[in-house]
């Protein structure tokens, strides 16, 4: 008795350190899993799987370039796979909308721009308010606009058209990308402050196309990305009035800013910036927020914009969020009034 009695506790002391054993190895392994969830929780280990970049257009375009041309940078910094992912229709709701739809974990971002972004869901029921329903990366581009005249129209200045148009009522037009846009919106805005000024909008589908009227005198005034109506001034075809941008552009020194001549604007240019799902984690954001600004720095990157016509002008998340929010009440509130 007295043998088995040894023997059984020996076994039981046995039985005692590998329940311990096997406890400690449990709890290490509950503990390892807790801190990578929470480490994936809070995005300090982002990314570590390929990151969807949705652009709400069609491929081709100036948000396909510049998503590209951001995306391979964010590849080499962040060590994932950045796959560009077009997702076009109703007027930028679609690709918006598949963004609100996904998990705020970082993986799917979306390059937007001004239009899907405060014009669509304010002209229309679409499903997504962007003040409340995304968080804003920064902001990448933003390309200003210009008003101009045909340089035989005899007419010199802002004020000169601004006179012209208070002293034939009905006769004076402008001309832009289309009713509803960016353009429009700034223009008729800019307009509404000036109640002896009349001018009729004329939209076109697409720039180049109020350009062209432009050259043929079938309108006044046409109001369109200096990059569209640069060419055409630098070969005194078009005399450019007025430019959207705070301080005068190095590449038009003698034209002055609407904000010199004293004229406040709703906006200043057709701008591009990234957005995440509303309850995405700040240290993804910032972690984002920060390749894209290396990125943007980059000569290589630089140049490559340059050459595409888009001008870089950075605005990190925070900088962004507030410009959104701005921009996103002002314009309801003009797009309203077109109504």
């Amino acid at each position: 008795m007295k043998i088995r009695g040894k023997y059984m506790m020996k076994n039981s002391k046995r039985f005692t350190v590998l329940f311990l054993a096997l406890a400690l190895v449990i709890l290490t392994a509950c503990t390892k899993e807790a801190g990578n969830e929470s480490a994936s929780k809070d995005g300090s280990d982002f990314p570590k799987r390929p990151i969807s970049l949705v652009i709400p257009y069609g491929p081709g375009g100036s948000a396909d370039v510049q998503a590209r041309l951001i995306g391979q940078s964010l590849q080499k910094q962040l060590g994932e796979t950045v796959n560009v992912v077009s997702k076009p229709g109703a007027a930028g709701a679609t690709g918006m909308n598949s963004l609100k739809g996904s998990k705020p974990d970082g993986y799917t971002i979306i390059l937007t721009a001004v239009g899907p972004s405060t014009l669509t869901p304010n002209a229309n029921e679409v499903g997504y308010n962007v003040s409340e329903d995304f968080y804003p990366i920064a902001q990448v581009s933003e390309a200003p606009y210009g008003i101009a005249v045909n340089t035989n129209s005899g007419i010199e200045s802002l004020d000169d058209l601004l006179n012209f148009a208070k002293e034939n009522p009905g006769k004076a037009t402008y001309g832009t990308t289309g009713a509803g846009l960016h353009q429009h919106v700034v223009t008729s805005d800019f307009l509404n402050q000036l109640p002896d000024v009349e001018m009729e909008h004329v939209p076109f589908d697409g720039g180049a196309e109020a350009v062209s009227a432009l050259l043929g005198n079938h309108i006044t005034a046409a109001v369109n990305t200096i990059s569209e109506i640069i060419p055409h001034a630098e070969s005194n075809a078009l005399k450019i009035l007025a430019v959207t941008t705070d301080e005068r552009l190095e590449s038009l020194p003698d034209v002055p800013t609407f904000k010199e001549l004293g004229y406040e604007l709703v906006g200043q240019g057709a701008w591009f910036g990234f957005m995440a799902p509303k309850d995405t984690p700040k240290e993804i954001v910032d972690t984002l927020d920060e390749a894209i600004k290396m990125a943007l720095e980059d000569d290589k990157v630089k140049e490559q914009f340059e050459n595409a016509g888009l001008p870089i002008k950075y605005l990190n998340s925070d900088e962004f969020k507030e410009k959104v929010l701005v921009e996103n009440e002002k314009n309801a509130k003009v797009i309203q009034s077109l109504n």
